[in-house]
C-alpha cells in the first residue's frame, strides 16, 4: 500500500516535496517541491554510491528510536504497537524526530 506524504519544513508553508513510502514493496521515492528554498533532508545532502531509494528508507527508518533503547517497550505501547516497527514508529510520530524540523502530513 503506498502511503504519499509532504515532507514539511517547521514554520515553512511551502512543503520540501512529496514523499512516498510502500513498505511491502520496498519502495521509497521523493519528489523535491521547486517552489520550497529552505534546508533540505539529508538524503538529498550528500552524493553517495548508494540509490537514492536507500538514502531515503535510511533516512525514513533512522527517524524511529532504537530498537535497544531502555524503554522500547512503553514506546511501542504508547504508539499502539504490537512489535519493534521502524516505519510504524515514523507514522506515529509524522516524521518528526529530535534532531531536525522536518516531519510529514499525509497528503
Amino acid at each position: 500500500m503506498l502511503d504519499r506524504y509532504y515532507l514539511r519544513y517547521k514554520n515553512v508553508n511551502e512543503p520540501v516535496g512529496i514523499l512516498e513510502i510502500d513498505i511491502e514493496e520496498d519502495l521509497f521515492r521523493f519528489t523535491k517541491n521547486d517552489k520550497y528554498t529552505g534546508d533540505l533532508p539529508a538524503f538529498l545532502y550528500y552524493e553517495s554510491n548508494i540509490p537514492m531509494n536507500e538514502n531515503i528508507k535510511m533516512w525514513v527508518m533512522d527517524r524511529a528510536p532504537e530498537p535497544q533503547y531502555e524503554f522500547i517497550d512503553t514506546l511501542i505501547e504508547k504508539a499502539g504497537l504490537k512489535e519493534y516497527d521502524a516505519y510504524g514508529f515514523f507514522k506515529y510520530n509524522k516524521g518528526a524526530f529530535n534532531y531536525d524540523r522536518f516531519y510529514v502530513e499525509e497528503v
